[in-house]
């Protein structure tokens, strides 16, 4: 055809894009749509999508499509270089250009990345400028969940390009239908994609074309949102807080017809202001597809006028209703039940998941007016997780009835018992209140209270599920209220005070409500203290838990001295063999460990066994855990033999006292097989935890976190076997498990990605080991203490990710800052100190600097199993 009018060719690329993204079929069933509305411009589309089937016939830019002027003839790219990357295959092409898979090429490291190349022919034109703009946007924008650009430059033949991550995943839709995740899961994956969109938003950029295509799930369940190619960079102090008058600069108006109509907010369409409103419209019609497998302007092809009304002036079904095919049924039952099953319910399940608070967060992202809509992406993320959380949501009036409605739903399995254990607790408190107040005889009520208030929150316990949402467990309305009520109702018996703080902390603790936890035990020491005198073994029991709880929150130090003293009130009340005792020598040994003094912690564990050995006998469960804990303590001190004999020995006591089945014997199975493995016998490891998966598959089924553990451990005794493809697959579906089960920022989650970002470094990928490596970094950051030696592990492990990408300063800080807070011991951390000085040679002799490469090579005079890469 002739050259078009850069006018012209703007208003055909975003047609040709979408186009070019959907079926033969159904791209006729769309022109025909189109040419009932718009002759022209079906005509001009039928032929640019001719001429680029010839192209690709004869091999895309092996002479320039002519589409506008000043356009140069250029050769096959496949097998050229730009920059440091050599052309593989395209993987991708608009009317913008196309996207090619790459390889590094300079034999700094191996990696792949995507390059985008503008067609030769827009060279000189509008979307010159917009192809630059994304590039700069791309520079700003540094986040787990956003692609990032890695290089750009111009070609010999003065081709611009960008240089960016390539990102291996699905589509959010795909991924979610595949993995067949249910409503919350969807949710939670959704709330990533806000974070990436809230990023943006923060360094002024809105992103203008966020859709399916344009976000994507990798491998290990990874949002990572892409194509900022039509994004908006926004004035920083535009009145609005965020938003800048559509037509304001050139290049607003240069850019701002390039859009996807059917993830397009009304004021796109009409050319009203572009503002971060926006996104959140485009984010809402995402959610509803997420939800629903609908768009909220239905089914079937829509020609651009009836797009535009529905965009403009058609006000959306509930989403609740879109999942029955109501108000009006455009889709089969049984394509309804297949969208259902694809979320692991039937459409009126689902439909009852979707009504009331979802229907009303959907609605509001997708109000025609911007104003009406979330005033910002955070503000839709908080109502979600409200709704994740089972809290009221900001979107809808606080009445009482509904807050109400909210605490019955928190609660849905436990509500019916629920008010008759607070019925109870009031009752058991409102009796001792009575009794202790009359009653002479003290001694003789005490047993009688311990006994009862035990009774009763152990059983509140043991209704407790671990793996449940550990946010809202069954009995939390239960615990909070008990909790709440205790300072007033037991402010005059502070002897009942004492006994029910530590009970109801250490449950908070258990259901891993560490935040709650901590003041309820914090002031169970305070009361014992005050009332119970400097002896009493209540006041042991809330020392050695607060301690315990201090070692789960990273600080291990703060947790020793509470722990032995009441290791120390323990011995003096009970004596040195008692079952108390024995536990509280345990956490010690625990929390000494945890600091990297496997010395002083090995005596304590011992002393634990013999205990227990003396008063529950050789063959008893408990005898077999002491046997599990001081092999972990004679593993971590690198005396490995002895710590194998001891999981032996564990693990065959535990499985004649509970059988092959139980919990504890896979468990004890695991650690004997993580031992094996560490003396390099990774085949027997292998075959031992394959034993453990073949045992748990049956009694626990393929969805359940000790499945994602084992999987985990047997993909790393595959890596060390050299087996690269199989550790992946088995990684991934670890992650696939844990991921919707616990969260992304659950400590096994990381625990995995970590593994992960090993085998990407063994596989030479340090570009992908590094995006795993900063998600856990930044989780580890917010969770644990500034020196926690798991997050100096992961910076040495991270800075040889970026020795091998070249970013020597970089990496040299990272892997400083490691070996400062890493201990030159034995066993694990020992280790990781060991490798990190193995990679800070790597680094020194990488960056020409043989003076540092060598004296940190003489610290390592005689190390072995510490590579430098993972």
């Amino acid at each position: 055809m002739s050259a078009l009018s850069a006018d012209r060719w703007r208003r055909l690329s975003p047609y040709l894009d979408h186009a070019l993204g959907i079926g033969i079929e159904e791209r006729a069933a769309w022109l025909a749509s189109i040419r009932a509305e718009d002759a022209t411009l079906a005509a001009d589309l039928q032929t640019l999508l001719a001429e680029h089937a010839a192209l690709d016939e004869s091999g895309f830019l092996e002479r320039t499509v002519p589409l506008p002027p000043h356009t140069s003839p250029t050769v096959s790219l496949a097998g050229q270089t730009l920059g440091a990357y050599r052309l593989l295959s395209r993987i991708g092409q608009g009317g913008m250009g196309s996207v090619w898979l790459g390889e590094r090429c300079d034999g700094r490291y191996e990696g792949r990345a995507a390059i985008k190349l503008l067609n030769g022919g827009l060279i000189g034109h509008a979307a010159e400028d917009r192809f630059k703009r994304e590039g700069s946007i791309l520079a700003r924008l540094r986040h787990p969940h956003i692609a990032q650009l890695v290089d750009a430059g111009v070609s010999h033949a003065g081709q611009p390009f960008l240089v960016l991550e390539y990102v291996e995943g699905q589509r959010i839709d795909h991924h979610c239908d595949q993995n067949t995740l249910g409503i919350d899961a969807r949710l939670r994956l959704f709330l990533d994609v806000l974070e990436a969109v809230g990023q943006a938003h923060a360094n002024l950029v809105v992103h203008r074309d966020i859709k399916p295509p344009n976000v994507l799930v990798t491998v290990d369940g990874q949002v990572k949102l892409l194509d900022f190619g039509i994004a908006k960079l926004l004035e920083s102090d535009a009145a609005s807080g965020l938003a800048l008058a559509a037509g304001a600069t050139a290049l607003t108006r240069e850019g701002g017809t390039a859009l996807t109509p059917e993830f397009a907010a009304p004021e796109q369409v009409t050319g009203g202001a572009v503002t971060t409103a926006t996104d959140v419209y485009a984010l809402g019609v995402l959610l509803y597809l997420l939800l629903s497998g609908e768009h909220p302007a239905g089914p079937g092809v829509r020609s651009p006028a009836e797009l535009l009304h529905a965009i403009v002036d058609t006000r959306p079904p509930r989403v609740s209703d879109a999942v029955v095919g109501m108000p009006v049924r455009t889709v089969t039952a049984d394509t309804l039940a297949e969208r259902a099953a694809r979320r692991g319910t039937t459409p009126e399940r689902l439909r009852r998941m979707l009504r009331g608070d979802l229907d009303t967060i959907v609605a509001k992202t997708l109000k025609k007016r911007a104003p009406e809509r979330y005033g910002s992406v955070s503000a839709l993320a908080e109502d979600l997780r409200r709704y994740l959380h089972h809290e009221p949501i900001t979107a809808r009036p606080d009445t009482l009835r509904y807050r109400t409605a909210k605490f019955v739903r928190r609660h849905v399995r436990g509500v019916a018992t629920a008010g008759a254990v607070v019925v109870l607790l009031g009752g058991l408190i409102g009796f001792y209140t009575a009794r202790l107040a009359t009653e002479r005889d003290r001694a003789r009520l005490e047993a009688e209270k311990t006994a009862k208030v035990s009774e009763l929150l152990t059983g509140l316990l043991t209704n407790a599920d671990p793996y449940a949402d550990k946010q809202e467990p069954t009995v939390r309305g239960v615990l909070d209220a008990a909790a709440a009520r205790l300072p007033s109702e037991l402010a005059r018996q502070p002897e009942l005070m004492a006994e029910m703080l530590p009970l109801l902390g250490r449950i908070y603790q258990r259901l891993g409500i560490l935040d709650k936890a901590q003041p309820l035990l914090e002031e169970a020491v305070a009361t014992g203290r005050r009332v119970l005198g400097p002896d009493h073994e209540r006041l042991a029991y809330s020392l050695r838990e607060l301690g315990v709880l201090r070692n789960e929150r990273g600080d291990p130090a703060g947790a020793v001295p509470l722990i032995e003293e009441s290791l120390a009130m323990q011995r003096r009340l009970l004596g040195s063999e008692h079952k108390e005792v024995a536990i509280t020598l345990v956490e010690l040994g625990r929390a000494l460990m945890d600091q990297g003094l496997h010395a002083r912690a090995e005596p304590l564990v011992r002393e634990a066994l013999a205990t227990r050995r003396k008063l529950l006998g050789e063959e008893h469960r408990e005898t077999a855990t002491s046997l599990g804990d001081l092999a972990f303590v004679l593993r971590e001190m690198g005396n490995l033999a002895e710590a194998e004999s001891m999981f032996r020995q564990s693990f065959a006591i535990t499985r004649k006292a509970l059988g092959e089945s139980h919990p504890n014997t896979t468990a004890a199975l695991n650690n004997l097989a993580l031992v094996v493995g560490a003396r390099g016998q990774h085949a027997e490891a292998e075959s031992l935890l394959r034993q453990c998966l073949a045992i748990e598959y049956r009694t626990l089924g393929k969805s359940h976190p000790s499945i994602a553990t084992r999987l985990n451990n047997l993909s790393n005794a595959v890596r060390e076997q050299g087996r690269y493809d199989e550790a992946a697959s088995l990684i991934e579906e670890a992650l696939r498990i844990a991921v919707p089960l616990l969260g992304r920022d659950h400590p096994l989650t990381a625990t995995y990605r970590i593994s992960l970002a090993r085998l990407h470094l063994a596989r030479h990928e340090p570009a992908r080991a590094e995006a795993v490596l900063r998600q856990v970094l930044q989780v580890r950051q917010r969770v644990l203490r500034p020196r926690d030696w798991r997050i100096a592990m992961v910076k040495s492990l991270l800075g040889a990710s970026l020795t091998a990408l070249g970013r020597y300063d970089e990496a040299e800080r990272l892997l400083v800052e490691a070996q400062g807070a890493l201990t030159d011991i034995p066993g694990t951390q020992g280790n990781e100190a060991k490798a990190t000085i193995a990679r800070l040679v790597a680094l020194y002799d990488a960056w020409g600097r043989p003076d540092k490469a060598a004296a940190y090579r003489a610290l390592l005079p005689s190390c072995v199993d510490c590579s430098a890469g993972h």
